[in-house]
């Protein structure tokens, strides 16, 4: 049996102690000085004899004991296991460093406030201090210049200026066309662009960088005409829906105890692919222009729902691991960042 340290560890300095942090499986744990200089020792994998040979006269069951505790919180990795499997993914695939990846871990499956829990929490930030300002005005500037009046009857900012999150469906069944639609302004390939370095590079219906295109779609139907309830995946330069698990799941435990969405007739989840973004950015800054490409999806997304006469609202709060079991996606380099519900409001737009 052989012992590694976790690629994934982190040191935090708290109320006069140091503690562990492992960002890939959120496991916390307090430290002493010569337990950090005992890990520091162990960037290869090690025989379990070795580790005793670090610590000479000490008690050997008190010291397996400690590093039984190591193990638990994933501090040391087991040679064989599915953690070294995992450890050894996050190795070989994230390559935007430690800082990055602190980020991204450890904001993953994040538990949200729902229901009056919200409600109680934001009295207490009222009470705590004020909202700081929405938007900011020109008062203040050495010189108001005044712009021509937007003509928001124009098609284009007509459709904008009616698009809102209408939280409240009805039963009625989405059409087939409007998902159709909806799939494709937010990801659908238009064409492609030839590179002698870069290759075959697809255009899109959104902007990318570097035209790398990080995306999949994936859809979970509910009411949808024409289609049986699932999870299916949207195939951009074909432009169909290939089914990967059938059957219905509890929509709110998958969008983190939300119930306003258990009415919807789709949901989008859309899903970053990291290698194709890091094969061309080294830099930990691609991992933003990532997030901001799913706000580019979003919108387009809800923009074609808006024509359609639908309602779709992005959210944030989803539980990650469970939603990539049912897609079937890699949980180190591919992951969740944005689900937009869709469905025919109830009052209309």
């Amino acid at each position: 049996m052989q012992f590694r340290r976790a690629a994934t560890l982190t040191v935090t300095f708290e109320v006069g102690q140091l503690a562990v942090h492992n960002f890939l499986t959120k496991d916390r744990f307090t430290c002493s000085t010569e337990c950090l200089g005992f890990l520091s020792r162990l960037d290869d994998w090690q025989p379990a004899e070795r580790l005793f040979e670090y610590f000479p006269g000490t008690d050997r069951s008190g010291l397996a004991e400690q590093l039984t505790q190591l193990v638990e919180f994933n501090a040391l990795v087991v040679e064989g296991t599915s953690q070294a499997a995992l450890d050894q993914k996050y190795r070989e695939e994230w390559q935007w460093g430690t800082v990055a990846g602190f980020y991204h871990f450890s904001a993953r499956n994040t538990p949200f406030l729902v229901g009056n829990g919200v409600r109680d929490f934001m009295r207490q930030r009222k009470a705590w201090r004020p909202s700081p300002p929405l938007y900011q005005s020109n008062a203040d500037a050495l010189r108001i210049l005044p712009l021509p009046a937007t003509d928001v009857q124009h098609e284009s900012f007509a459709l904008m200026r009616r698009r809102r999150s209408e939280r409240e469906f009805t039963e009625e069944p989405v059409s087939l066309q409007a998902l159709g639609d909806c799939l494709f302004s937010g990801n659908g390939i238009v064409e492609f662009y030839e590179d002698e370095d870069f290759g075959r590079l697809p255009i899109t219906m959104t902007p990318s960088g570097g035209a790398r295109n990080p995306f999949e779609l994936y859809v979970y139907v509910r009411n949808v005409m024409g289609l049986e309830p699932g999870f299916y995946h949207y195939a951009a330069l074909e432009h169909n829906l290939g089914l990967i698990r059938s059957g219905e799941v509890d929509i709110p435990e998958m969008l983190a105890g939300q119930e306003w969405p258990a009415r919807a007739a789709a949901i989008v989840f859309l899903v970053a692919y990291f290698p194709r973004s890091m094969w061309k950015y080294h830099l930990a800054s691609a991992y933003r222009v990532v997030l901001m490409e799913a706000g580019f999806i979003g919108q387009n997304i809800a923009l074609a729902a808006t024509h359609h006469g639908l309602s779709a609202i992005p959210s944030g709060a989803f539980a990650e691991s469970l939603i990539e079991s049912y897609l079937g996606t890699p949980p180190v380099e591919a992951s969740v960042t944005l689900s937009v519900s869709i469905g025919i409001p109830q009052h209309g737009q």
